[in-house]
C-alpha cells in the first residue's frame, strides 16, 4: 500500500547577525517564523557570541520548539552592548524531528571574501521523512562567479547527497541571481537534478529590506531541491517569500526568508 504524502515546509533565512535593532527584530522574526509553522529552517548569518549568551539560532529554537545544529563562521569583535565582543556569523539548521548527522564544510575563499562555511544535516522530521538539508552563504563580492561555483561544487561534492531515500534540499544566501553563472551551473548539474522551488515568473526581491535609494532589490536567496536523476523530484504545492514586511518601521532582516510547501516522495510497498 502507499504511503500517506508527507507534507514538509521549509524556509531559508539570512537573520542579519546583530545589525540595527537586534532585540526588535529577533522578536518579529520569532512571531513570524511561528505563523510560517516550519518542519526545516535554514538560517544564515546566525549571531551567537563567544560566551553563548547570546545565540540567535538557539532562541529562535527554542522559540520554534524546533531541534538544531551550528556551525560557526566569521569570527571577529562585534559591536555589542556599547562596546565589542568576540562573536561568529555562523550556519544553523533548526528541524521538527531528530538530527542524526551534522557537518559543516570549509568552503573556497580567501581574505577579501572572508570566511566561508556551509553546514549539512541529516534529520529524521516529525512528519516521517527523512531529510538531508544544507545551508550555504557564498562569497559577496560582485562578480565573483566562479568562487561561487567553486563554493556550491564543494558542498555537492559531499557524500551525504547520495544516500537513498532522503529528502534533500540546498538552500541560504547564494549573492547573485538565478540566471547568474554559478546558479546556472548548479541547475545544470551533471549528476544531480536540482530544482529552484520558485517559478521565474515569482521570484520577488529577497534583498535589501528596505530598499536602498539607488540600490536595486535582488532575488539573491534561494531554496533548491535536490536528487539524483532517476529519482522522482519532490513537489512544490506553494512558495514565496515571507519576513520581507516591517512592523512599526523595524524589518525582521535585511534579507526576505523563501519558503515552500513541499510533498516528499514515498515509496509504494505491495
Amino acid at each position: 500500500m502507499a504511503e500517506l504524502p508527507r507534507h514538509i515546509r521549509c524556509v531559508t533565512l539570512n537573520t542579519a547577525k546583530n545589525d540595527r535593532i537586534y532585540a526588535a527584530r529577533l522578536g518579529l522574526c520569532i512571531a513570524q517564523l511561528r505563523a510560517l509553522n516550519p518542519d526545516v529552517v535554514l538560517l544564515q548569518e546566525s549571531f551567537r557570541t563567544r560566551d553563548g549568551e547570546v545565540d540567535t539560532a538557539r532562541t529562535l529554537a527554542l522559540s520554534l520548539g524546533l531541534n538544531f545544529v551550528y556551525a560557526p563562521a566569521r569570527t571577529k569583535p562585534r559591536r555589542w552592548l556599547g562596546h565589542e565582543v568576540e562573536s561568529q556569523s555562523g550556519h544553523a539548521i533548526l528541524v521538527r524531528g531528530r538530527i542524526q548527522d551534522a557537518e559543516w564544510l570549509s568552503l573556497p575563499s580567501d581574505e577579501v571574501g572572508g570566511e566561508r562555511v556551509a553546514l549539512l544535516a541529516c534529520a529524521d522530521l516529525a512528519s516521517g521523512a527523512s531529510l538531508m538539508a544544507a545551508s550555504i552563504h557564498l562569497s559577496h563580492i560582485r562578480g565573483d562567479e566562479t568562487r561561487r561555483r567553486d563554493q556550491l561544487n564543494t558542498v555537492l561534492n559531499h557524500p551525504w547527497w547520495k544516500r537513498p531515500g532522503l529528502l534533500r534540499l540546498l538552500g541560504g544566501d547564494a549573492n547573485t541571481t538565478l540566471e547568474a553563472p554559478a546558479l546556472s551551473w548548479l541547475v545544470d548539474h551533471p549528476s544531480l537534478a536540482v530544482r529552484s522551488v520558485r517559478s521565474a515568473d515569482s521570484l520577488s526581491t529577497t534583498f535589501p529590506n528596505p530598499r536602498e535609494l539607488g540600490r536595486a532589490g535582488r532575488t539573491i536567496d534561494h531554496l533548491f531541491t535536490v536528487t539524483a536523476p532517476d529519482e522522482p523530484i519532490p513537489r512544490v504545492e506553494a512558495s514565496g517569500i515571507a519576513l520581507d514586511q516591517p512592523t512599526d518601521g523595524v524589518w525582521p532582516s535585511d534579507h526576505a526568508a523563501v519558503w515552500a510547501d513541499l510533498v516528499a516522495p514515498v515509496e509504494v510497498t505491495p
